[in-house]
C-alpha cells in the first residue's frame, strides 16, 4: 500500500518538473500515460494531455491527491499551488508566475478546459530535479525518482522520496476566513522589528510589526496544522521565544530566504480553528487573528457500555481533557471558545451521573462531568463543527491524563516490577513499547484513543508469549519513562528536549531505492550506514548526548523528511555521504558542508563552526586531502534544518583507492570517531537555540 501510494504521489508530482524539450516528439492534443519507476499511474479524474508540444496536466486533482492544495484567489483572478515549503502563484491565460517570491516564465499559461485548470509542466524543472524520458512508442512520460543535491566537483545524485512518512490523520486544519485578499505593492525592503502576542494585543490575535511598509504576504496552513505566514521582502530582528495564545501552542520566526528577503513566521494552531490575516492601512502591521468558537450544544447519548458528549460549535472545537478531578469528575476545557448553551444537564449514563458547561476564563470554555463508580476509558473523535468525547469501558484500573501526558495504572488491579519492565523505542514510527513481566493479566486488553497533538493512542495487549504490552502510538517524537507511587504505575510521556540537554541527528544519506554513488563495487549507502551505525555507538556511550538516526537500515527516506525529523528535538544535525565525480578518477579527499541560512545568525555556534570542528577531525584520523569547508545554502537537507547543520563527504568512491578504503571497517571506525569527537567538541561549546 505505501509503494502505491508513493507512486501516485510522485507522478503527480510531474505538474512542476519535466524539463524543457522532453516532449518535442509528442504531438497535440495525445492523451499521454504516466509512468513512474516502471509502474502506470492510473485513475486521475482528467488525464494528462499534449498542447503546443507540451503536457498539461489538472492542477487540483493532481495536488490535492499528493496531499498539496490548490485554491483559487478570486479577487486577485489566481491560482495558489502550496507543496512542503513551495508556493506557486499562476494566473489563467498568463505566462509569469511566481515561484516561493522569484518570477518565473512559462511557455504555455494555465487553460481552463471544460472546468478544470490544466497547468504546464516545464517550468519548476529548476526546482526539482528530477529524471524524465518520454517513451514515443508507448505515448509515455517517463519519472525516475527525483533527484536533489550536487556539489561543486560532486555527481552524486541524492535522491529524495518525496512520500511523508505515515502518521495519524490531523483532527482538523484551521481554516483561512480572510476577507480582504492581500495585494503585493511596491515598496523597498523592511524589518520585522516586534510580534506582539495576545496578551499584549488584549485581543485573539497576533500582531507583527514593520518598520516600513511591507511588499507581501503569503500564507498557508501545513499537514500538521501550522500555520505559515511569509512576509517578502523583509529581514527579521525577532529573537524570540514569543508568548503563545488561543488557539496557538507555539510560535517560531527565522530569516527564511536571504535572497530574496523572507520573513517566516509559524503558529502551531490546536485544532480547526478559523483565522484571517489583515495588512494595516500603513502596511506596517500585518494582524493574525483567531476566532472564538461559540459552543452551541452539548448533547449526550448512552449505550449498554459508553457515554457519549457531542460538543458542537461554529467550527470544530479544540479540546482539552483534565482528570485532575479523579475519581470524582473529568473536565473538558474547549480552547478560544464562548459556551453558549445550558448550565447543567443529568445524563444518567453507564459512567456519568450529570455534567455542568460554564466558561472558566475568558476565552476558555469547559464541561465538567461527573463520574460515578467506575472510571472510564476516554476516547475523543473528530467532525467537521463537533467532538465526541466517549467514555467506554474495556481497560480497568488505566486511564490518561491529558494534563500531564501521563498513562496511570491502578495498583488495585495489577502490581508488577517495574525493573523487569521492558521498553522498546521505535521512534522513527512513532511507538514506543513497553511490555510487563509475565502473569500481569488484571489490566484487560483494549485501546485508549488520544489524539492530544502528542499521544495517538494507548493499547494494552498480549505478545505471542503472553505478556502484556502497552503500545504507546504518538504524533511526533516522544521520549517515555515509568516509575511508581504508592498506589499507580505512571508511564510519562516528554518531549526529546524537555529532559534531554543535548540532542543530535545523525544522517546517513541515501538509501533504498537510492543507493548513491555506486563505484568500484562500493555503494554509497551502505558505507554511510555502517560509519553512522558507529557513530551512534560511541554517541549512545555518552551520557550527555542523546542521538537520533534518520534511517537504521536500507530503506528510502525523503530529504525533507529528514530535515522534519531533525527539527523536531535536534541541537546539532550531521548528514553523511560519500562523494563521486565522473571522469575525474584521480580526485580524492574528505570536505564538510555547512549550511548557509541566515538564521545562523541566531546561534553562538553556527555551522561553519561546526563543520571545523568535524573537518579537522576526519583529515587528523585519516591523513586525507583536506578539500576544506564549504557552505551550501539549497541542499535540502541543510537549507531546511533549523539548528547547526553539517554534511561530511567522507570521499571519493569515483577513485578506486579511496574506494576501497571506505569499504573496510577498520577506516569507518576511524572515520566514526572523529565525527563523534567532533560533535563532542561541539556539545561542549555550545549553548542549545531551544
Amino acid at each position: 500500500m505505501k509503494r502505491a501510494m508513493y507512486i501516485l504521489l510522485v507522478a503527480t508530482l510531474l505538474v512542476c518538473i519535466f524539463p524543457s524539450g522532453v516532449f518535442a516528439n509528442a504531438t497535440n492534443t495525445s492523451v499521454i500515460r504516466l509512468i513512474v519507476d516502471n509502474q502506470e499511474i492510473m485513475g486521475l479524474d482528467t488525464p494528462p494531455i499534449i498542447m503546443g508540444g507540451r503536457v498539461m496536466v489538472p492542477a487540483r486533482a493532481v495536488f490535492e491527491s499528493m496531499g498539496g492544495s490548490v485554491a483559487w484567489d478570486g479577487p486577485n483572478n489566481r491560482i495558489i499551488v502550496v507543496y512542503h515549503t513551495d508556493v506557486l502563484y499562476m494566473t489563467p491565460g498568463q505566462t509569469q508566475a511566481t515561484l516561493n517570491g522569484n518570477a518565473v516564465q512559462m511557455e504555455l499559461p494555465p487553460t481552463i478546459i471544460d472546468g478544470r485548470t490544466l497547468i504546464p509542466l516545464r517550468f519548476p524543472a529548476e526546482a526539482f530535479g528530477f529524471g524524465v524520458a518520454w517513451d514515443d512508442a508507448r505515448r509515455a512520460a517517463i519519472l525516475h525518482s527525483p533527484n536533489v543535491e550536487e556539489g561543486e566537483e560532486d555527481n552524486t545524485t541524492h535522491a529524495e522520496d518525496p512520500t511523508p512518512p505515515p502518521g495519524p490523520p490531523s483532527p482538523g486544519l484551521a481554516r483561512d476566513v480572510s476577507t480582504v485578499p492581500i495585494e503585493p505593492a511596491p515598496h523597498p525592503g523592511t524589518t520585522i522589528t516586534n510580534l506582539l502576542s495576545p496578551d499584549a494585543t488584549r485581543a485573539n490575535a497576533f500582531v507583527i510589526v514593520a518598520s516600513s511598509p511591507i511588499t507581501d504576504v503569503n500564507h498557508f496552513v501545513m499537514p500538521d496544522n501550522r500555520l505559515v505566514v511569509d512576509i517578502y521582502n523583509a529581514l527579521s530582528e525577532l529573537t524570540g521565544p514569543f508568548n503563545p495564545g488561543g488557539p496557538v501552542s507555539e510560535v517560531r520566526s527565522a530569516q527564511f530566504s536571504r535572497s530574496p528577503n523572507i520573513t517566516r513566521l509559524v503558529f502551531h494552531v490546536n485544532g480547526a480553528v478559523n483565522f484571517s490575516l489583515a495588512l494595516s492601512y500603513d502596511r506596517q502591521t500585518l494582524t493574525v487573528a483567531f476566532a472564538t468558537n461559540t459552543i452551541s450544544n452539548v448533547g449526550h447519548t448512552s449505550t449498554a457500555h459508553s457515554d457519549t458528549f457531542m460538543i458542537q460549535g461554529d467550527f470544530q472545537p479544540s479540546v482539552r481533557l483534565c482528570s485532575d478531578g479523579y475519581p470524582n469528575y473529568v473536565t473538558v476545557f474547549i480552547d478560544n471558545a464562548h459556551m453558549a448553551t445550558g448550565g447543567a444537564g443529568m445524563p444518567n449514563g453507564v459512567f456519568s451521573s450529570g455534567f455542568t458547561t460554564g466558561q472558566q476564563a475568558e476565552g476558555l470554555a469547559y464541561i465538567r462531568i461527573n463520574i460515578q463508580d467506575e472510571w472510564p476509558a476516554i476516547s475523543l473523535a473528530h467532525g467537521r463543527d463537533t467532538v465526541a468525547v466517549t467514555m467506554h469501558r474495556g481497560l480497568r484500573g488505566v486511564r490518561y491524563d491529558f494534563t500531564t501526558r501521563e498513562i496511570r495504572i491502578s495498583r488495585s488491579v495489577a502490581t508488577f516490577d517495574i525493573n523487569q519492565v521492558q521498553y522498546r523505542e521505535e521512534y522513527l514510527i512513532n511507538r514506543y513499547t513497553f511490555t510487563l513481566p509475565a502473569g500481569v493479566n488484571g489490566l484487560g486488553l483494549g485501546t485508549l484513543y488520544i489524539s492530544d497533538g502528542y499521544i495517538s493512542s494507548v493499547t494494552f495487549q498480549k505478545n505471542t508469549a503472553g505478556n502484556t504490552q502497552v503500545v504507546i502510538e504518538t504524533s511526533r517524537i516522544m521520549a517515555f519513562a515509568i516509575h511508581e507511587t504508592a498506589t499507580e504505575y505512571i508511564v510519562r510521556g516528554n518531549l526529546p528536549r524537555d529532559i534531554y540537554p543535548f540532542i543530535v541527528v545523525i544522517d546517513p544519506g541515501h538509501g533504498g531505492r537510492d543507493p548513491g554513488a555506486v563505484h568500484h563495487g562500493v555503494r554509497e549507502s551502505d558505507v554511510v550506514l555502517a560509519v553512522s551505525h558507529m557513530v551512534m555507538e560511541y554517541l549512545n556511550q555518552n551520557p550527555n548526548i542523546r542521538a537520533y538516526m534518520t534511517r537504521h537500515t536500507d530503506v528510502s527516506v525523503a530529504n525533507s523528511w529528514r530535515a522534519n525529523f531533525a527539527n523536531q528535538m535536534a541541537d546539532l544535525y550531521v548528514s553523511i555521504h560519500a562523494n563521486a565525480v565522473n571522469n575525474r578518477p584521480a580526485v580524492t579527499g574528505i570536505e564538510t558542508w555547512y549550511s548557509t541560512h541566515a538564521r545562523e545568525s541566531m546561534f553562538n555556534f553556527t555551522s561553519r563552526n561546526l563543520a571545523g570542528l568535524i573537518q579537522t577531525r576526519l583529515i587528523n584520523a585519516t591523513g586525507a586531502v583536506d578539500r576544506g569547508r564549504r557552505p551550501n545554502g539549497t541542499w535540502i537537507v541543510l537549507r531546511d534544518t533549523q539548528m547547526p547543520s553539517v554534511l561530511a563527504e567522507l570521499g571519493f568512491l569515483s577513485n578506486r583507492e579511496e574506494a576501497e578504503r571506505l569499504a573496510n571497517a577498520a577506516h569507518q571506525r576511524r572515520l566514526a570517531r572523529a565525527i563523534y569527537e567532533g560533535i563532542v567538541a561541539a556539545s561542549q561549546s555550545y549553548t542549545p537555540h531551544r
